[in-house]
């Protein structure tokens, strides 16, 4: 165990479901994580249409890990958003877009509480997989990896694949003239 940083104990991090005022810390430590993959760039999106995009209109779920020391007030210290999607071969499954914990607070056991909360979601939904990118370079890759995860890369040299932007307009530009 680290002794810089020992794990919490239950009574002193909760995995709860995020909500709409979760959003500002939600968007900060999105920064964070982009900053980490040096993509500071990266995030476009404000805390009104996390909001309005988590909340209103269901585009995502979101679990955050809170400290919950007596003495301080309630921090939010990580999160996991993730969303529903389908596999034509599996069923439902989920897609964990990102988990994320404060610098300060890793090595706690906090990513893997809140990996396992979105893992019992997805399971309890009855859903066949859990799905996630991880970037190459990303020590957290042997933690997944050690839960049991697949490199589809490797296992089946599945390539991800992006459009976006004007290449995404372009298509849709072409189905238009198709109709």
């Amino acid at each position: 165990m680290d002794e810089e940083n020992p794990k919490y104990n239950d009574q002193e991090i909760q995995i709860r479901d995020a909500t709409k005022d979760d959003m500002e810390a939600v968007a900060e430590m999105t920064q964070e994580l982009a900053n980490y993959q040096n993509m500071p760039d990266g995030p476009k999106l404000s805390v009104q249409e996390l909001q309005c995009a988590g909340f209103d209109q269901k585009a995502f779920r979101c679990k955050i890990a809170e400290l919950t020391n007596k003495s301080a007030p309630k921090q939010v210290v990580g999160y996991a958003m993730y969303f529903p999607t389908y596999s034509s071969w599996e069923g439902r499954s989920v897609m964990l877009q990102d988990l994320y914990v404060r610098s300060s607070e890793r090595r706690r056991g906090i990513g893997e509480r809140l990996f396992n909360a979105v893992a019992k979601e997805a399971s309890s939904t009855g859903c066949s997989r859990l799905d996630f990118y991880v970037l190459e370079w990303n020590p957290a890759r042997k933690f997944y990896e050690g839960k049991g995860a697949v490199n589809m890369t490797k296992s089946e040299q599945a390539c991800v694949y992006r459009l976006r932007g004007q290449a995404l307009h372009n298509a849709a530009m072409e189905a238009e003239d198709e109709a």
